[in-house]
């Protein structure tokens, strides 16, 4: 073998020393970018070791030169193989294990996306929180429900998840709020994390279900689960074992529904029930399904008894029932008692014999109606009170208030005003301070000129028994009995003269009654919540509408809107009719606008 052949042979073997150190240049350059490539940052295992240029210049050297060269040169060679072999041990034992799942698609989660049932009465209010399983781990959100809508998703935890991908996948979020449904499809590309969340806000939802199915509470005394469309007994209302009368007045009571007390308010007029309003805590689509049968179907049996409960919310058809009842015995008097009417009778010729001083007995207002105006919160309040024998039996309002403030207030304080018979004593409603003053001080003004006048009168009776009763003793005075034949002559001609006077003044009379017979009368309309969702009630004197409240399930910002813009109107008219419903809530204006033409086709004088 000659020389050329010798070092071509010592080459290739030189050549084929250096492949072991390519290898791990390799390996180290390989790993370096997937840790890259991963997260999109540059990151190395834990148990792996960095070598710089001299190591890796030691390790070509190493391969390189041959086992026969100097001895300080192989030690050096042994000692750096050494550390070669335990930095590629160390690479080969931690490459990244969470990095590689992922570049092999395999998440934690699902790639199938989770549907779920979404209750029909929608979801109940509140905020509610729920995990779901993403790609790295678990998700965790929160969910807002406001008036049985989905209205806020904000994600609480995804610290498992890598941020490129989960920010794709946040567009189901909006897809959720669009759509109001908690089924949608996840983000192409992000399956994994849109799954999570998906399945996070279905978690959190399935704790607001406010559909009948879902809805549930836990009855203290049976210690059984119920539901208001369960199968439960309705309330016994006994039916009267003899005829009752009702004595006028304002009655409230109040009994249990389904999610909170009920209190039920009856006024009573001329012995029939003419009014029935309410204040409560229940679950309100339940409630106002109950509400708009049960409370025309007492109006109309003018009872309780035989009114049945309403499929679909037992519970609270119970306690409107109950509480009504209950109001109703308070204003009960039985016939069969014949003796009570004999006493009542006997005062009223004892009125006349008295005067006015007789009206101030146990009666503090003088009947009919009362206005009364004060500033609320960003303009005036009005405030209409109506007298029935001395007492008030009506509380209506007109307003300029900003209507946010002054609901809140006007619910708590008009029940409070009818039950307490004044507006002093009563706290305002916190929350709505200048709006709940503005009818406070306006209703305290309309008692003001309502109040009875005729007490303090009453102490000029002494000036009756003066001393002119002695004065009594000039009789004498009376003997010109010449005198006396003058004045019989001159004054039969003058008082015939004077009687047909009055004749004109009753003639008038007949025009002041107008269209309309007076009395109070009642009417319900369609508004925004169905049939019947609006009732009307109209008072009708000297022939003319001079007040009139109502009573609905419908939506309050829209309803009040609609009172406060046709109201006026009637009251002008003198007719509901040519009077236009209000612009952005049309339904509800044509709700009162039939509810008055009902109530005033009662009242019309045939």
């Amino acid at each position: 073998m000659n020389k050329k052949d010798r070092k071509n042979i010592h080459d290739k073997k030189n050549l084929l020393k250096l492949l072991p150190a390519a290898a791990v240049i390799a390996a180290v350059t390989v790993t370096a970018v997937q840790g890259k490539s991963a997260e999109g940052l540059t990151k190395v295992s834990a148990g792996m070791e960095i070598k710089d240029a001299g190591e890796l210049s030691g390790l070509l050297n190493a391969a390189y030169f041959d086992d026969n060269t100097l001895s300080d040169k192989s030690t050096t060679t042994a000692a750096k193989n050494k550390k070669k072999k335990r930095g590629i041990k160390k690479a080969a034992a931690k490459a990244l294990p969470d990095e590689s799942k992922k570049t092999s698609a395999e998440g934690q989660g699902s790639t199938t996306t989770p549907t779920t049932e979404v209750p029909e009465g929608g979801y109940k209010d509140g905020t509610y929180q729920g995990s779901g399983t993403g790609f790295g781990g678990t998700v965790t959100v929160q969910v807002t429900v406001a008036d049985g809508k989905i209205t806020g998703i904000d994600i609480l935890d995804a610290s498992g998840e890598t941020p490129s991908y989960f920010a794709s996948a946040r567009g189901v979020v909006s897809k959720i709020l669009a759509g109001q449904t908690p089924n949608v499809d996840a983000v192409s590309g992000a399956t994994y994390s849109s799954n999570g969340i998906i399945q996070a806000v279905q978690n959190a939802l399935s704790k607001a279900g406010a559909a009948e199915v879902s809805t549930v509470e836990t009855d203290k005394n049976t210690k059984k689960k119920k539901t208001n469309t369960s199968t439960t007994k309705p309330v016994v209302i006994s039916k009267p074992t003899g005829d009752v009368a009702y004595k006028d007045g304002t009655y409230t009571a109040q009994a249990e529904g389904f999610d909170g007390p009920v209190k039920v308010t009856v006024t009573i007029k001329n012995g029939k029930i003419t009014v029935i309003t309410n204040t409560n805590t229940d679950t309100k689509e339940y409630f106002g399904k109950a509400w708009a049968k049960i409370r025309p179907a007492i109006l109309k049996k003018q009872a309780v008894y035989g009114v049945d409960t309403v499929s679909g919310a037992t519970f609270s058809s119970n306690g409107i029932l109950e509480a009504t009842q209950k109001a109703l015995e308070k204003a009960a008097v039985k016939k069969t008692t014949s003796p009570t009417p004999t006493p009542t009778a006997a005062p009223a010729p004892v009125k006349p014999d008295t005067g006015d001083s007789s009206d101030t007995d146990n009666k503090l207002y003088k009947d009919g109606t009362y206005s009364g105006r004060a500033r609320g919160y960003s303009g005036f309040v009005t405030i209409t009170l109506t007298i029935k024998d001395g007492k008030i039996t009506e509380v209506n309002n007109t307003n300029s208030d900003t209507m946010s403030y002054f609901r809140k207030a006007w619910r708590y304080l008009q029940p409070a005003i009818l039950e307490k018979q004044s507006a002093d004593g009563i706290d305002t409603v916190s929350g709505a301070t200048f709006s709940s003053n503005g009818i406070l001080e306006a209703a305290r003004s309309a008692l003001e000129s309502a109040k009875v006048t005729a007490v303090p009168t009453a102490t000029p009776t002494p000036t009756e028994s003066p001393a002119p009763k002695p004065t009594a003793t000039p009789k004498p005075t009376a003997t010109p009995a010449p005198t006396a034949t003058p004045t019989v002559t001159p004054t039969p001609a003058p008082t015939e003269t004077l009687t047909p006077a009055p004749k004109p003044t009753e003639t008038p009379a007949p025009t002041p009654e107008g269209q309309y017979v007076d009395g109070n009368y009642s009417g319900s309309g369609d508004g925004n919540y169905g049939v019947g969702s609006v009732t009307v009630n109209v008072t009708i004197s000297g022939g003319k509408i001079t007040a009139a409240s109502y009573d609905t399930i419908d939506d309050a910002d829209y309803f009040t809107d609609a009172w406060n813009g046709i109201y006026g109107q009637i009251l002008n008219n003198q007719s509901a009719d040519g009077v236009d419903a209000v612009s952005g809530a049309t339904y509800s204006s044509n709700g009162i606008l039939q509810a008055f033409r009902n109530a005033l086709s009662q009242a019309k004088r045939q």
